[in-house]
């Protein structure tokens, strides 16, 4: 978490890079990776910025319904 919180930019952009693989293997990284940084946000009390930036993954990925799928499965906002 630690390591995280020293670049969470670098994550987030992993996050991006992993969702343009447009494969199901990287999906599931992404995913993962997006759950690490949503206990940042809970930890550092920016649920809300978290909220805004998976809501706008959401909005360029709606053609993507299994990393769609993925997201509401992992309760991600």
């Amino acid at each position: 978490m630690d390591a995280l919180a020293r670049n969470p930019a670098k994550a987030w952009m992993q996050v991006d890079a992993l969702i343009a693989a447009k494969r199901a293997k990287e999906y599931d990284a992404a995913v993962t990776l997006l759950e690490d940084l949503y206990a940042l946000a809970a930890r550092d009390d920016d649920l809300a910025g978290f909220a805004v930036r998976v809501g706008r993954l959401r909005e360029q990925n709606t053609r993507r319904p299994s990393l769609i799928d993925r997201f509401n499965r992992a309760q991600l906002p």
